[in-house]
């Protein structure tokens, strides 16, 4: 088993011997886990999961989320907070679940990361951006919120990415999506994801600023066309401002 390179659909729950043997499979390269909220789980378990995953020195891709639901609003994959060393030939990383106090600090120092995706989160832009923007090789960015707290996503001038081609945005998105000039230069492909549940009117400001873009995608539940409306005005008009060489395609899916 310690020769294992690839371990999917671990579940995590109260017995910290799942969490220590994680730790045991130094040449472990691929790690889907997810720790089952509904359970009581000593904290005990998650430092001794912190530090497993702390010890996988050739891990490249990395699935950590969160299943089960709970009520009593503790953000159990606070625990990343903690680890003591990442493991820094990291490539893909994906974290299912809502953290505190932003993403951990360790992320910005992966060198090797090219995708990152986050999913049913609240963390806003300057929790996100001020880490993500360190990544050097960071070509996908994946974010999908369970409930937004600000009205605005800001890609500031500070935050730059240098090699982003790629740029998902779903679940209860804020009002209005800004990109500040050199923020994202190089990307080339958007996907917006319109939740049906969240209805009220979204728009994208600086898009002028994406000089590299190549596609828009506008995804949007069929009973909710309305969603997409400004924004795919806003972008009709950005396009008839560019020169036809630097135009990008625009699409519109309903589901």
């Amino acid at each position: 088993m310690k020769a294992l390179h690839v371990l999917r659909r671990v579940s995590l729950g109260k017995d910290s011997k799942v969490a220590q043997e994680v730790g045991e499979l130094e040449e472990l390269e691929e790690l889907d886990l997810s720790i089952d909220i509904n359970k009581a789980i000593d904290e005990e378990v998650l430092k001794e999961l912190a530090l497993s995953i702390s010890k996988m020195h050739s891990l490249r891709w990395l699935y950590i989320g969160q299943h089960g639901s709970s009520d009593d609003g503790v953000k159990i994959l606070n625990f990343l907070h903690h680890l003591p060393t990442p493991p820094r030939l990291l490539q893909t990383l994906s974290i299912i679940g809502d953290i505190a106090n932003g993403l951990p600090s360790w992320i910005g120092s992966l060198t090797y990361l090219v995708s990152f995706t986050v999913l049913l989160t609240t963390l806003t832009n300057v929790e996100l951006f001020g880490v993500l923007c360190m990544l050097p090789n960071l070509k996908t960015l994946g974010m999908d919120w369970h409930c937004y707290t600000g009205d605005e996503l800001a890609a500031c001038t500070s935050h730059k990415f240098p090699v982003l081609r790629d740029l998902m945005l779903g679940g209860c998105l804020p009002k209005v999506i800004r990109f500040e000039e050199e923020s994202m230069e190089m990307l080339e492909i958007i996907e917006l994801s319109f939740d049906g549940k969240h209805v009220a009117e979204r728009s994208i400001v600086g898009i002028e600023h994406l000089t590299n873009l190549k596609k828009v995608m506008l995804d949007c539940p069929g009973d909710y066309p309305a969603l997409v409306y400004t924004v795919l005005e806003q972008m009709k008009a950005e396009n008839d401002r560019r020169s036809r060489s630097n135009q990008f395609d625009i699409a519109v899916r309903y589901w």
